[in-house]
């Protein structure tokens, strides 16, 4: 089989040029896909400079990196879910730490107990009769009744069966949706074995299942949303998109666009959404278990900080403003976030197509959230796989050399996040530049990538 390529300049950037592999329109060979590569202009040359190269040179190098970087963290996980005593892995925490909160809620609702879920020494208690050796931990009720009433039948197994279970129902389901969004954009994404290994090694993925935490939910809410709206069912949207109760925090961005908008049929859908699962919660477990919730969800607000007690984990705007004295932070996080969602809104409302405009409020989701542990960044899987079908789609007018450079780097930043060694976490900056390149290149014509000056 030939494979024919040709290298063209397509841009220089200061003391770099940007080059990529390209075709020509008359060859008919099968071609040999290759995202970028950086390397030095004549300027840097003669001024004796060494080169400097920030992606892999083609896809085959970066498909090899995804493939061992895949298989490294995968074994690592396996090694920490099996090795260690009892149920302490050898690093020392619990094994699938955050499930033992949920495997506790389902466990309290089984046995009758379901109003214990919000007395934080109650539950401890609870807790530590389940697992002794997790006397250590103690969890905030932060998550609505209706997630006790997901993971009551998991209580029936024993801790580490219940596990190993959710673990595996984790994996098939991002399987199966990662699958689902690949395979319309194929055709700008052909090769298989980079998109899947990219998925394995995606950072938030394996932290999901590392930590046992439940935001594959989200993802799977994100996910049946654009299914219905591929298919002109914005009320059905409407529906999937109301399981964001799970993790209110994710659904800032879709109630800002849906209400601006006038989205009143996919409004009308989470209502619906929404009071069904309340209504369940209320029939099943008693208004006083809500009301309990309901209590304590502006002691989360006012000590929002304390949920996170690693905060270099964190990846949103609210981790760059947390830098600054609170008196300051909050309102410049505030209007950080008012930037992100007009942006969001216009995007919406552009030409775009539907998954780059939804990519956008899934982006918008993460950047706004108050509360984002790298876990549930899993959310980004959507839109990069759609956004990198996009500037693929859109070469002559995008940069595609730019955007797979940026998600690259993204997904070091996620697997070392840099603000445990200098403050500043990149991924997050990462993240502002590629929502607002796809904003400007969604709501005018302009090559992605390009900032304004």
């Amino acid at each position: 089989m030939i494979f024919c390529t040709i290298a063209i300049v397509l841009e220089t950037q200061g003391d770099f040029s940007v080059w990529r592999e390209c075709v020509s329109l008359d060859c008919k060979n099968p071609i040999t896909l290759v995202i970028s590569a950086i390397g030095p202009t004549a300027e840097s040359s003669e001024r004796g400079r060494p080169a400097v190269r920030l992606w892999p040179y083609s896809v085959r190098r970066a498909r090899a990196h995804a493939i061992v970087t895949a298989i490294i963290l995968w074994i690592g996980l396996v090694i920490t879910f099996t090795a260690g005593p009892g149920d302490r892995s050898i690093a020392g925490p619990i094994k699938g730490a955050d499930f033992l909160q949920f495997y506790t809620m389902g466990s309290l609702v089984r046995t009758g107990r379901p109003a214990t879920i919000y007395d934080i020494n109650a539950f401890h208690t609870a807790q530590v009769g389940l697992v002794p050796e997790s006397a250590p931990e103690f969890y905030p009720p932060v998550y609505p009744p209706h997630v006790a009433l997901l993971f009551t039948p998991f209580s029936g197994l024993t801790f580490r069966h219940a596990l190993l279970l959710w673990s595996a129902i984790t994996i098939a389901c991002f399987g199966v949706i990662v699958r689902s969004a690949w395979r319309p954009v194929s055709n700008h994404l052909p090769d298989s074995v980079f998109a899947f290994a990219a998925a394995a090694a995606f950072p938030p993925f394996w932290s999901l299942v590392l930590h046992g935490q439940v935001t594959i939910l989200i993802l799977a809410a994100f996910w049946a949303g654009w299914m219905a709206l591929e298919r002109e069912r914005p009320y059905l949207a409407g529906v999937a998109f109301g399981l964001l109760l799970i993790k209110p925090q994710f659904a800032i961005p879709l109630a800002v666009v849906a209400i601006t908008c006038g989205e009143w049929s996919m409004i009308a859908g989470a209502v619906t959404s929404i009071a069904i699962q309340v209504g369940v919660a209320v029939t099943l477990l008693q208004w006083a278990v809500l009301k309990a919730y309901l209590a304590f969800v502006p002691v989360m607000v006012q000590h929002g900080d304390l949920l996170e007690p690693k905060p270099f984990q964190s990846h949103s705007l609210r981790t760059l403003t947390r830098l600054a004295p609170n008196w300051i932070g909050m309102p410049l996080w505030a209007a950080l976030s008012a930037v992100v969602l007009y942006c969001t809104v216009r995007v919406w409302k552009s030409t775009a197509p539907l998954r780059v405009r939804l990519g956008m409020i899934v982006v918008a989701s993460v950047l706004v959230n108050p509360h984002l542990i790298v876990y549930d960044a899993i959310v980004l899987a959507l839109p990069l796989i759609w956004f990198g079908a996009y500037v693929q789609e859109r070469s002559a007018r995008l940069d595609a050399a730019t955007f797979w450079t940026m998600v690259y780097w993204l997904f070091v930043t996620l697997l070392a996040p840099t603000a445990a060694v200098i403050w500043i976490q990149v991924s997050v900056v990462l993240m502002v530049w590629i929502a607002i390149s796809f904003a400007r290149a969604s709501t005018a014509n302009v090559p992605f990538g390009s900032l304004p000056t």
